[in-house]
């Protein structure tokens, strides 16, 4: 997510004279001739002359304490300009300029939510209002309510293409939302204001790296060496360059500001974070040494050296490095969920166990921590100890699609029918999107089939069809539709879902056995010969990896 920034007392002036200028034109059209560059700095010094506390006629009480708001915020008195605000929305609840002010004084508080909901009051009051709606996509792209977002944006831009500030905010939106092509066209067509932002040049090159233009990209980002942003911003750049694996344009970054930049030892930390990225790991571990060697150690240090070992095979050295990062910080989550996952797959499951066991006992509220647990213990054919496990989880994280499935293939595994079914149905319900759960649950109704239910067949079949309808790479909902109609004598049908199990899976050797079956009730004996053959290569290639 890129950086975002913060609403300021300057901008709340700004929209001031902003919403002026609109009501203006609003109800006298015509008078856009007459408004030229000169009448509008006037206008906009006049505004600030009242904000400024200059005399004038008699004004009401609640225009005082809106003028005394605005005076506070811009001398960094952001409660006492609340305050203030508060009450004149108080005395004059249905005017949309001080809903709209209150509204920026909480969002320069990061109070984004109640922010918004001061917006959406002054719109609703005056729905016309450009300035206004913008201050609510800003607010809601703050949040995170990106659609919302996109919606206003939208609608501004129908009343008034070609604004600028709406363009930009709207590709930043974009950019978020993954539509990085349409990010990259909003914010490309907006170069001044996108020169002054050293965020929205990096969401730009992230949209170019992201639609396979790499060179655009790293253009961009090596403008942010020619304009005077703060280092934060080349570090940003270096940072998204990282990430995307152009290890060549980070590093050139990290370079440009390495003797402006306040923090060394966190330069240098970026610096073997991008050569980690980039698989340059001996590099990444020299950089993490010196770091060490030199005062710097911590706590991320010494996780990053364990990763750069740990691609290096240099397992003892990653343990030890792991130890040293738990020691020096012995809450954080991510050091033993990375240890554990390296334990794991190096079959030390074990050694695993007892590290997510000091992970729950250290971080007794950690999701990630518990569902680690659970699996090891799933791993070793603990099952008692893994539902436990899970139902932690999914106490933590109700909301968790992850947790509810594996806390009913839990279930399952261990002959608890009844409970595993009641888990997922109560998974498909509140999780209708998750693939995983309705393929897992269709696959064990489908075991029951062999007792000879019916009405487990079909929903079976109904929830592993839903499967791939919303998940087009799983192969094996298909494999095992077409077992059933090969059984079913349905061959036809069978032979479809089988054809489609093997284009998605290809070195699956059971899917090519099935095809040959079904190849032979066609009485097609060359095809079948083919696809047995092929299985028998790949049962070889199995053996031969055990």
């Amino acid at each position: 997510m890129i950086a975002r920034g913060v609403m300021t007392s300057r901008t709340l002036l700004h929209r001031r004279a902003q919403r002026l200028k609109y009501e203006i034109l609003r109800q006298s059209p015509a008078s856009a001739g007459w408004l030229g560059c000169g009448t509008w700095i006037l206008l906009y010094m006049s505004i600030a002359l009242s904000v400024a506390g200059a005399p004038g006629g008699s004004v009401d009480t609640a225009k005082r304490h809106a003028d005394r708001g605005l005076r506070l915020a811009q001398a960094g008195d952001l409660k006492g300009a609340e305050a203030e605000l508060r009450l004149a929305v108080h005395l004059s609840p249905n005017d949309p300029d001080y809903l709209a002010d209150l509204g920026g004084i909480l969002g320069m508080q990061q109070r984004l939510v109640e922010a918004g909901r001061y917006f959406e009051k002054a719109l609703k009051i005056d729905p016309g209002n450009l300035v206004v709606r913008r201050d609510l996509a800003a607010n809601q792209w703050q949040i995170g309510q990106l659609a919302e977002a996109c919606a206003n944006l939208e609608r501004i831009l129908k009343v008034k293409p070609g604004d600028p500030p709406s363009i930009l905010l709207l590709g930043m939106v974009n950019e978020n939302l993954k539509n990085y092509a349409s990010a990259a066209e909003l914010l490309e067509s907006v170069p001044e204001l996108l020169r002054e932002r050293p965020e929205s040049m990096a969401a730009l090159a992230r949209a170019y790296y992201r639609t396979g233009r790499k060179q655009k990209a790293r253009q961009t980002l090596e403008d942010l060496l020619h304009q005077t942003f703060p280092v934060e911003g080349v570090l940003l750049g270096a940072d998204i360059s990282s990430q995307e694996g152009d290890d060549e344009t980070a590093l050139r970054l990290f370079e440009s500001i390495q003797s402006t930049y306040a923090d060394g030892p966190g330069l240098a930390y970026q610096e073997a974070l991008a050569r980690y990225r980039a698989d340059h790991f001996p590099e990444g571990e020299s950089v993490l040494l010196d770091l060490i060697s030199t005062g710097h150690p911590s706590s991320a240090v010494y996780n990053l050296l364990a990763k750069c070992y740990y691609k290096q095979s240099k397992f003892r050295e990653t343990v030890e490095a792991m130890d040293q990062a738990i020691d020096m910080e012995p809450t954080r989550e991510s050091n033993y969920l990375d240890l554990g996952r390296m334990l794991s797959d190096h079959q030390l499951l074990s050694v695993a166990r007892e590290v997510a066991k000091k992970a729950v006992e250290r971080v007794p509220d950690s999701f990630r921590a518990h569902m680690m647990k659970g699996l090891v213990e799933a791993k070793q054919g603990d099952y008692a100890d893994a539902l436990a496990s899970y139902r932690r989880a999914v106490m933590l994280q109700p909301d968790s699609s992850e947790a509810v499935f594996s806390l009913a293939r839990m279930q399952a595994l261990a002959g608890m029918d009844h409970d595993a079914e009641a888990t997922f149905e109560q998974g498909v319900k509140r999780f209708p999107k998750d693939a995983l759960i309705h393929e897992q649950y269709g696959l064990m109704l489908l075991k029951r089939t062999e007792s000879g239910s019916g009405v487990a067949e079909s929903r079976a079949v109904a929830l592993l069809k839903r499967a791939t309808a919303l998940d087009g790479s799983l192969s094996e909902p298909h494999y095992q539709l077409g077992n059933l109609w090969l059984r079913k004598g349905m061959i036809t049908e069978a032979l479809e879902e089988l054809q489609t199990a093997a284009r998605l899976s290809p070195d699956e050797a059971k899917t090519h056995y099935a095809l040959s079956r079904a190849y032979r009730h066609l009485r097609n004996s060359a095809e079948a010969a083919k696809e047995l053959a092929v299985y028998e290569r790949l049962k070889a290639q199995q053996g031969e990896s055990n």
